[in-house]
């Protein structure tokens, strides 16, 4: 993980946060001090993995915040607060799908809540490109059989002739199946249709 956004008006802790996020993760986080900033950080880098919250921020108390980012973003968020006060919005925080940890607390605590996020945005990126590879070759297909059908249609060939054509455009044009059959599809829908 290496877009963390720490959000937190008190120095001292945001270097704290810092030292240990740069020294346990080997990554270079962005501190702000307001939701607001954060909020103009999210907006122009929509990549951010995870945004790390010290609860109160000088312009809110970090709860709404922190929904806001789970609502409005797809980083993960982690929101530091006091423990007396996590226990009061921690069904409020588990339906908004913010994590808590209660403050105060140790770095070995926070280091495996960190860790876990860490594993699961890893999970997340891997199953979203699996699915993404997936779509395109879906979409391949369909497109190949549709240039299949076209000229099944209107070229009177059968199945087997029509995916011998494709492939032989294919090849003579030097280019995948799929953009060939993007041609032979434009190309019969220019003279038929």
């Amino acid at each position: 993980m290496e877009k963390i956004l720490v959000v937190s008006s008190n120095k001292t802790a945001s270097e704290t946060l810092l030292d240990f996020l740069r020294g346990s993760f080997k990554c270079t986080p962005k501190i702000v001090e307001s939701a607001y900033q954060a909020k103009v950080h999210l907006n122009s880098d929509v990549l951010t993995e995870l945004v790390m919250i010290n609860s109160p921020l000088m312009d809110e108390s970090g709860v709404e915040f922190a929904e806001y980012v789970t609502e409005n973003t797809t980083a993960n968020c982690i929101l530091l607060i006091k423990a007396e006060t996590a226990e009061k919005i921690s069904e409020r925080a588990e339906k908004a799908g913010v994590i808590i940890v209660g403050k105060p607390f140790s770095k070995a605590i926070l280091y495996q809540i960190v860790r876990t996020v860490d594993i699961a945005v890893s999970r997340s990126v891997e199953l979203y490109l699996r699915n993404a590879r997936l779509e395109e070759k879906i979409n391949e297909i369909q497109t190949i059989d549709k240039a299949k059908f076209m000229l099944m249609e209107y070229k009177s060939m059968t199945e087997s002739e029509a995916h011998a054509y494709i492939e032989q455009y294919a090849m003579n044009k030097r280019k995948k199946k799929s953009i060939a059959a993007l041609a032979i599809i434009d190309k019969l829908s220019e003279q038929y249709l």
